[in-house]
């Protein structure tokens, strides 16, 4: 690949591609903000936001340079503020009335942060996410991370662990791995619980895949791959213990500040033909300035953790958007738009990624909300996949750089602005049937509003399957057969094409062919495989085979470990209360109305004890697929063709929701329900065999040299002999380097490959067509190349790499020395 295709948008897009592109785009050229002011009741304007406080931020410079980026003004005038500008929030929050009176008032909490890589294999991986059997990764763009927080509020002495994790998506058995793992610990099990722990991904879809115990999250990826599981799970754990360490280590308390604001022109609704199906007069409660339906949430919320001394500690930022501005096609390792937000955050506050974790060094989060139908790719309407202008850059590295700079810088502003939390710490925990719960709420069932053709007397979910539709894929990442949109309505003719094309996609992964072609619309014959309540839906893969029948199979097999469920049926449901924010985590990616409906609901429920914000958090503490509304999955738009558990899903989670708010703002007990299960993998990626060998030239060697003379700006690719980086991971640290020469000799490090300036990239011998391991490995090379920033400093740099071969043992390579001359810019 021509590492020329991927430079970075931070560094070759200027105003005058952003007024070109803007101007092609229909788009305000008149200056317009991309964000509203911060919190209302702040009386900030955008040009007061636009301000980096020395004192908040151990690099100013850079941080003003962030907030002031062209890039903030790609698709400037896309939207425009909201008219309630803060949907997250509500006004009817009443703090005196509490099951815990003790914490009524408190303001008083300790906090820490830590951080721990867990970027698994970057040569050979599918994408968990995309699903692409023909995506072949073989470098690195970002690395991958484990971001944990400990909260306690010791007015009760109640303690949370939050943990955002740059990962696809947060399987059980990841769940049940940090688990197990810390309940081997006596310190720790003392402290964290599946009650209160949250475990929650970015929903990154270029990082590397089969970790999943159960076959459906493996099955497109050669199957389970134990280096790829133990990473992240040892990863996580090691996060939350140096969470733990720093929470320990500082036992004084000091306010957390909330701060609340719109972020425009980053995310669009990918599904607006589900959204449309919505009730009018519901949609029009959600208006901008302009009268225009805001069809996804603009609203950022963000928790910033800074002792009473100043030092901080962290910030937790959530806001919904789909991280798939890196696309299938791009063959690296990449943490995404919200990966980029985050390094960027921790290079302006100087974070130590392997410091002493009793001190503080600053971790950003940028977790995922409800982000079911949000897309990054705010162009796609008018360039679609695979045009890579789809998110507004020349490249989809570029796009990347675009949103995630958008974000990073909200978040800065953010960071100087809020207000400090209110009340106590508290959690609640729900393991949920998901395929046998009926609707009987009498409150839930009043509140639903879906036309009479779309009713039934008795509102239950059944046996999970995914629809003719959920091959299609989404705007963002389109699959290679069938369309949104298919319904029981459909041509017979065209829904059995469908399926026979997909079982052929996946004969060698999944028994599809057993089932697809008896099922589709005419599951209502078949009473034995629970499935009769999909309604409008073609069922084109059960993923609760073992259900069937009242769950023999299951019976029959859960002695041997394994399942016959392709993916779980019991869910878990979440809340951790933090003072006034109820944060809400769910397995699903939550589209924008069913998320809206749920935090009405909540807001509704614990808005008595005090309670006046509330995140939808999706992708957390497990994985099954998209919730939709009821009116949304009549239209089985890819999202209703994921909403595996029926139509009644959404309405199912708002029942058992309830339950869980009801119980924390009564302050009373809740059984959790059944055990979520623990099963063994069947299905096994090809075993890898370590062959490196050197060729001609030893490991390290030179191959392609750098020029003599760059300027900032310029981009350096070096080409070195190499092995296979699966050897060695280089957790918490590198396989390339960009180092300046210094007066006494020696080279300081200036850039790894953890920036988005630096790109690892491998090249094997030979680059099979799916994400396997090669029978040989033989002689391979690997290339750094780095972009460099437009304000670095005239001086002498090289580029360093290094490696373990195997047979062959640790190695490394270093560049010839290169003058960077020229004068440099304010920003990079």
């Amino acid at each position: 690949m021509n590492n020329n295709n991927y430079r970075f948008a931070s560094h070759c897009l200027g105003l005058v591609f952003a007024s070109v592109l803007l101007v092609a785009c229909g788009g305000d050229q008149g200056g317009r903000d991309a964000s509203s002011p911060v919190n209302d009741q702040q009386g900030r304007g955008p040009s007061d936001e636009r301000e980096a406080s020395p004192a908040a931020f151990a690099n100013p410079d850079l941080a003003q340079c962030v907030m002031e980026s062209p890039l903030r003004e790609v698709g400037s005038g896309l939207d425009a503020p909201s008219v309630a500008r803060n949907e997250t929030q509500s006004a009817n929050a009443v703090s005196s009335v509490t099951a815990d009176s003790a914490c009524a008032k408190n303001r008083a909490f300790r906090f820490g942060s830590g951080l721990s890589d867990i970027t698994g294999p970057v040569a050979l991986k599918s994408g968990a996410g995309w699903e692409d059997t023909g995506q072949v990764m073989h470098g690195l763009h970002t690395r991958q991370y484990a971001r944990a927080f400990a909260l306690e509020s010791p007015c009760n002495g109640k303690r949370v662990m939050f943990v955002s994790a740059d990962i696809g998506l947060m399987w059980g058995s990841i769940r049940n791995g940090v688990l197990n793992t810390l309940a081997q610990n006596p310190e720790l099990a003392a402290e964290y619980t599946a009650d209160n722990l949250m475990l929650s991904a970015t929903h990154t879809h270029n990082g590397p895949a089969g970790y999943a115990h159960h076959e459906a999250g493996n099955a497109l990826h050669l199957g389970f791959d134990a280096l790829v599981y133990n990473t992240i799970v040892n990863g996580i754990v090691d996060a939350i213990v140096r969470a733990h360490q720093n929470i320990e280590a500082n036992p004084q308390t000091a306010p957390i500040e909330m701060a609340v604001g719109e972020l425009l022109n980053t995310n669009i609704n990918r599904s607006r033909p589900a959204y449309a199906m919505n009730p009018a007069h519901e949609r029009e409660q959600y208006l901008n300035i302009r009268g225009e339906e805001v069809d996804v949430v603009k609203t950022v919320v963000q928790l910033n953790l800074r002792r009473k001394s100043g030092s901080p500690v962290g910030v937790i930022n959530w806001f919904g958007v789909h991280p798939t501005v890196m696309g299938p096609e791009i063959p690296y390792v990449s943490s995404d738009v919200k990966g980029f937000a985050s390094l960027g955050f921790e290079e302006i506050m100087a974070t130590d990624y392997r410091s002493d974790p009793a001190e503080d060094s600053f971790v950003a989060a940028f977790a995922q909300a409800d982000e079911g139908d949000a897309s990054p790719n705010i162009f796609i309407n008018e360039f679609p996949h695979p045009d890579p202008r789809r998110g507004g850059g020349e490249t989809p590295v570029d796009s990347n750089a675009i949103s995630g700079t958008k974000q990073l810088a909200r978040a800065l502003e953010l960071w100087q602005s809020g207000q400090p939390l209110t009340g106590s710490v508290d959690y609640r925990l729900l393991h949920v049937q998901m395929n046998k719960v009926t609707v009987t709420d009498p409150e839930v069932l009043s509140g639903l509003e879906h036309p009479p053709e779309l009713d039934v007397a008795n509102k239950q979910t059944c046996n999970a399957a995914l629809g003719v539709s959920f091959p299609a894929g989404a705007e963002d990442g389109p699959g290679p057969i069938s369309e949104e949109g298919l319904t029981c309505s459909a041509s017979p003719d065209l829904l059995s094409s469908v399926a026979d094309d997909f079982a052929g996609l996946t004969d060698m992964a999944l028994p599809v062919n057993l089932v697809s072609d008896l099922l589709l619309c005419n599951v209502e014959q078949l009473p034995l495989l629970g499935m009769g309540c999909h309604a409008e839906k073609p069922v084109l893969l059960p993923t609760n085979l073992g259900e069937a029948a009242d769950g023999v199979p299951n019976e029959l097999t859960e002695l041997t470990g394994v399942t016959t469920n392709f993916e779980p049926a019991i869910q878990p449901l979440q809340i951790f209360r933090l003072g006034n924010l109820a944060l809400v985590g769910l397995p699903w990616e939550v589209t924008t109305m069913s998320a809206r409906r749920l935090r009405e609901m909540v807001l509704e429920e614990m808005a008595p004890v005090g309670v006046d914000t509330v995140v939808i958090a999706g992708l957390v503490n497990g994985y099954t697929h998209y919730l939709t509304t009821r009116e949304e999955y009549a239209s089985q738009q890819y999202e209703g063709a994921s909403t595996v558990f029926g139509p009644w899903s959404l309405a199912a989670v708002t029942q058992e929701l309830k339950k869980l708010a009801d119980s924390m703002a009564r302050g009373t007990v809740l059984a959790v329900g059944p055990d979520l299960p623990e099963v063994t993998p069947v299905l096994r990626r090809p075993p890898y065999i370590p062959s490196d060998s050197p060729g001609e030239q030893a490991f390290g060697t030179v191959l392609q040299e750098a020029p003599s003379v760059v300027a900032p700006g310029d981009e350096v690719a070096v080409r070195f002999q190499a092995s296979h980086p699966r050897n060695d991971l280089m957790l918490n640290d590198s396989y390339g380097y960009a180092e300046q020469l210094q007066e006494d000799g020696s080279w300081q490090v200036v850039a790894t490959d953890r920036s988005p300036d630096l790109l690892y990239t491998w090249h094997p011998q030979f680059l099979p067509p799916l994400a396997t391991e090669l029978p040989y490995t033989g002689a391979s090379e690997a290339t750094v190349s780095w972009t460099l920033p437009r304000n670095l400093t005239p001086g002498t740099y090289r580029l360093r790499t290094k490696g373990v071969a195997s047979p062959g043992g640790a190695w490394e390579g270093a560049s010839g020395a290169f003058e960077v001359a020229g004068s440099p810019a304010t920003c990079p």
